[in-house]
């Protein structure tokens, strides 16, 4: 999405002028792509797609996000919604028609029937300030999921932090654990390779900063 984004703001810049559809994420402006998917591209790749947004938005159904996240993740979501919803009753009328997926009964790909996306059409349906917002809203979502994952903690692991933080001696955490010093330190070294860290000062920072021990 976002390289297809990048596509339209280009032609753009090579005079395509806007069009009707303010924001490339309605129904309306989708009604009128699909045309353009479709003379771009075989209907197995078509339907493809239209899987790829559902299984998308079946697996973002169950995310939590962050407050300041929420109108990048509306504009992504009716994106990929509108789009499948759109292709799917582009292919489902063209097959009721004439029997074969798709309406213009679109070739498949092969090595010597390449097919292209017109995004220069596509950016003819829409405004470039609509297109920017989604490409943004889309880089923004994609950082999120690429967003290192804080670690899980075991219940020890948890402990240990606890007690090193409210500045419990090694030894004494040891103790209390049931493990050995040295066994200790062996468990300590194990958790701040987790974490991703060099050691003890550096792991208790961390700890603290993400919110690990919430």
């Amino acid at each position: 999405m976002v390289g297809g984004a990048d596509a339209m703001l280009e032609a753009y810049r090579f005079g395509v002028p806007e069009g009707p559809h303010r924001e490339p994420w309605t129904a309306e402006y989708h009604r009128e792509a699909v045309r353009v998917y479709n003379e771009s591209l075989p209907s197995s790749y078509q339907r493809d797609v239209a899987k790829l947004f559902r299984d998308s938005l079946t697996a973002m159904a169950g995310c939590s996000i962050p407050a300041d996240l929420a109108a990048d993740w509306a504009i992504v979501t009716a994106y990929m919604r509108e789009a499948a919803t759109s292709i799917e009753d582009w292919l489902v009328s063209g097959e009721s028609a004439s029997g074969r997926p798709g309406p213009a009964g679109a070739p498949e790909l092969t090595p010597h029937n390449p097919r292209v996306v017109h995004w220069d059409v596509l950016a003819g349906l829409t405004t470039q300030a609509g297109t920017r917002r989604m490409k943004n809203a889309c880089v923004a979502v994609k950082q999120y999921f690429d967003a290192e994952v804080p670690p899980s903690l075991e219940a020890s692991e948890r402990r240990m932090l606890e007690r090193l933080i409210s500045g419990a001696a090694i030894a004494d955490v040891a103790s209390e654990m049931g493990y050995s010093e040295r066994s200790m330190y062996r468990e300590l070294s194990k958790l701040w390779k987790k974490l991703g860290v060099s050691g003890r000062v550096a792991g208790l920072r961390k700890a603290i900063a993400e919110g690990l021990l919430d």
